[in-house]
């Protein structure tokens, strides 16, 4: 099949790349939601993994424009798939009344990810329900599991798991020294910027703690709340140190 990851986080989409890839499947990625509604209605596209949590349109605005425009082509729909952090039962009911076809929780494992893409473009049934079979855990869970499946991502590189793990690494502490700047300055585009990318980081990693932490940080920049935002960025880093010694404990 040929498959669209539509993600706006680097890492989160090369993983799901990477495992469709072994899968079989034929993979392209776009990072905007609108060139991927367009991509779709051109016929690039067999099936969409579509993240949620994405800027200008999220996942749910991108698929309302996207069976719209179906609609108004009379074409079929295409299978769409929601990948997101949260795997609450609320969350995934919520994607299956939006209309997606299949909800997937990060990271992504290669096992769900085939079974949903194979129901997602088999018979039309309607929505199939949560394909992920993850439990609710903690965030120190989360993490270790998030290591030991990317451990298990052999057949394409030995290497991944660490390369993801040290990526993230890298790319949260540039966000994080961008957002002291930002804070620092009181620049509101620039900060609600940079939480919004460490939020899609730490969801991809299911540090949801951190990823809930940034979400909250970007709100209180576009409501130019400058103290709490200095606090809070305080809290942010105390956080993003235990996660990043929760990865390399785990990777070791």
């Amino acid at each position: 099949m040929r498959v669209l990851v539509v993600d706006d986080d680097p890492l989160s989409s090369s993983l799901q790349a990477h495992l469709a890839s072994l899968l079989g499947h034929v993979v392209a990625i776009e990072e905007d939601g609108e060139r991927a509604v367009d991509r779709a209605l051109a016929g690039e596209v067999d099936v969409m993994l579509l993240d949620l949590g994405m800027p200008k349109l999220d996942g749910f605005e991108v698929l309302r424009r996207l069976r719209e425009r179906e609609a108004q082509a009379e074409r079929a729909p295409l299978p769409v798939i929601a990948v997101t952090g949260y795997a609450s039962e609320t969350d995934r009911l919520r994607c299956l009344m939006a209309g997606f076809n299949e909800h997937l929780t990060k990271p992504v494992q290669a096992a769900a990810l085939g079974a949903a893409i194979a129901r997602a473009i088999g018979p039309r049934r309607g929505p199939a329900g949560d394909a992920s079979g993850q439990p609710h855990e903690s965030d120190a869970e989360r993490l270790r599991a998030t290591v030991r499946r990317l451990s298990g991502v052999k057949r394409g590189d030995r290497h991944f798991a660490p390369t993801v793990t040290e990526s993230f690494a890298l790319r949260s502490a540039q966000l994080i020294e961008t957002l002291k700047l930002a804070v620092g300055s009181t620049d509101a585009e620039q900060a609600a910027r940079a939480a919004r990318a460490l939020r899609a980081s730490a969801e991809f990693l299911g540090a949801l703690r951190l990823a809930r932490m940034s979400g909250e940080l970007e709100q209180l920049a576009a409501g130019a709340d400058w103290p709490q935002a200095a606090a809070l960025l305080q809290a942010i880093e105390n956080e993003h140190q235990a996660v990043l010694t929760l990865l390399f404990e785990a990777g070791d």
